[in-house]
């Protein structure tokens, strides 16, 4: 269930995202809006996985297993520790009207976000793997 939860917001914030980028030139009241829910969502499931990692007894028993080596978790956690940083960092740029940074910041972050996003998708399942005896 804590998966689905945390697949769930993120599904949601890259949604918002996306949605939000393409009000940018149309709405910016509503690109404000729907970007600012983005980050609340992806914030949301941060401190989720996190609570449950170092508080509440651990990613397992919340039914969250690797699907993958842990140099690969490993290097998903770095990009995804970026991508929060540049998501704040464009969040304050925003609403502070920086234009001359926030802007070309999407063409990183979108980007990025979503390679963070996918892999998460992969890299993670709520059964453990099994190895096969020969």
């Amino acid at each position: 269930m804590g998966l689905i939860l945390i697949n769930t917001l993120m599904s949601l914030s890259i949604a918002c995202f996306y949605i939000g980028y393409f009000f940018r030139k149309k709405n910016n009241v509503l690109h404000q809006r729907i970007n600012t829910l983005g980050v609340v969502f992806n914030l949301s499931a941060a401190v989720f996985l996190l609570a449950v990692k170092y508080a509440l007894g651990g990613l397992e028993s919340y039914g969250i297993f690797p699907a993958v080596d842990r140099w690969i978790i490993d290097t998903h956690r770095a990009f995804a520790i970026s991508c929060l940083v540049l998501m704040l960092v464009m969040a304050f740029t925003g609403f502070k009207r920086i234009r001359t940074l926030h802007v070309p910041l999407h063409f990183f972050f979108l980007p990025l976000y979503t390679v963070v996003y996918v892999s998460g998708l992969l890299i993670f399942r709520t059964t453990p793997l099994v190895e096969v005896a020969r």
